[in-house]
């Protein structure tokens, strides 16, 4: 399975409540790959890839593909694939779409997709893919995702799902956003 996450609000909190991982970037790059990492990111991307798992970055953020990539390879974490806005603006750009969406992961060949915003969702919902939203502040962020994508082959392309409705699978159920 093809899983993407978003940067801002998901794996980078620039909110200093928010649990950061120890910063790995090298003290003579910082100035150039300044962002925190989120606690428990990089097990997560690991447990994931060691599932066989892709894992994918896909922002609306101006940052270059390289240092997306750098900056990550500085906590030990590959990726497959960086898709920033430019590159989500020439893909979008050869579809015939009355109202572009901030993200369009299918696109990409992207299973599930990680994102802290609920206007997510609501493209998910009008686009047909899966996402799920997860909250800055939830300190159990990589336990959802990890349930989610358990549950992933069981929910029809298309759900939204928020984190509170991920601790609903548990029970068998599988909750769309309405």
């Amino acid at each position: 399975m093809k899983i993407s996450f978003d940067l801002d609000d998901t794996l980078i909190c620039q909110d200093g409540t928010v649990p950061r991982e120890a910063n790995r970037v090298p003290r003579l790059l910082r100035r150039w790959l300044p962002d925190p990492l989120r606690q428990g990111t990089v097990a997560l991307l690991q447990q994931l890839q060691s599932a066989g798992h892709e894992i994918a970055i896909y922002t609306t953020s101006h940052r270059s593909r390289f240092a997306v990539r750098c900056w990550l390879r500085c906590y030990g974490v590959r990726i497959e694939q960086v898709i920033n806005q430019a590159t989500h603006q020439r893909a979008v750009s050869r579809l015939s779409l009355p109202m572009v969406p901030t993200k369009l992961p299918p696109i990409f060949g992207i299973d599930l997709h990680i994102d802290d915003l609920p206007g997510v969702a609501i493209e998910a919902k009008q686009h047909d893919f899966n996402v799920l939203v997860v909250d800055p502040n939830d300190r159990q962020w990589t336990t959802h995702v990890l349930e989610t994508v358990a549950k992933a082959r069981a929910i029809p392309v298309g759900t939204s799902t928020t984190a509170a409705e991920a601790r609903s699978h548990e029970s068998g159920q599988t909750t769309k956003l309405q």
